[in-house]
């Protein structure tokens, strides 16, 4: 069986409030795994990410920032 995975790119305007739906209505909705880019480490997002990594979205970067992001305390 095919898992279902939905990414969002991006934790603008749309992106954050989108990606806590799909991870709040994850089971509702029939998807195993919500994922999302962010492409910039800024220390003033990262109550945001912290938040949708707790609700349960996994965090996905490119590996040239991925130091970035774990130095400010997001594990990608």
């Amino acid at each position: 069986m095919e898992r279902k995975i939905v990414h969002v790119v991006g934790t603008g305007t749309i992106g954050e409030p989108l990606i806590g739906l799909l991870c709040d209505y994850q089971d509702q909705l029939g998807i195993d795994e919500v994922t999302f880019n962010k492409n910039t480490p800024l220390r003033s997002d990262r109550s945001k990410v912290l938040d949708l990594l707790k609700r349960g979205a996994r965090l996905a970067v490119s590996e040239d920032s991925k130091d970035s992001f774990k130095d400010l305390g997001m594990d990608p």
